[in-house]
């Protein structure tokens, strides 16, 4: 059966991950500071936007439906978010795919989907 995907458990899933490396150094908001949603989206698993200084991580429930794919996706919008934090381009450039390289050495994430 598939997760029943709620903003609480993308919050809840966001919070352990930022108290894992490497995002424990990274400085990232508390949940609390960030908004989740969830979507229907068909384009895309998920996205990270700044609107109006708040952090957005939306995830689509039509994509995201297993734990170890719900954690990847996360990581994947919360790299994106520090780089925003970083002042960096929040697009799949180089230092997108270096933090993308670490994380998935040290989560043991499928690189290839990451």
């Amino acid at each position: 059966m598939p997760l029943v995907l709620t903003p609480e458990m993308l919050a809840c899933a966001y919070d352990y991950l930022a108290c894992q490396d490497p995002f424990k150094g990274w400085n990232l908001p508390h949940s609390e500071d960030v908004k989740f949603s969830v979507s229907r989206k068909r384009d895309r698993y998920a996205h990270y936007q700044m609107i109006g200084g708040v952090h957005h991580i939306v995830v689509s429930k039509l994509f995201v439906g297993r734990h170890e794919l719900l954690l990847s996706t996360l990581a994947h919008e919360m790299t994106h978010l520090h780089q925003e934090q970083c002042c960096l381009p929040t697009s799949h450039d180089v230092a997108f795919h270096k933090f993308a390289d670490k994380i998935c050495r040290i989560h043991e994430f499928d690189r290839l989907i990451f």
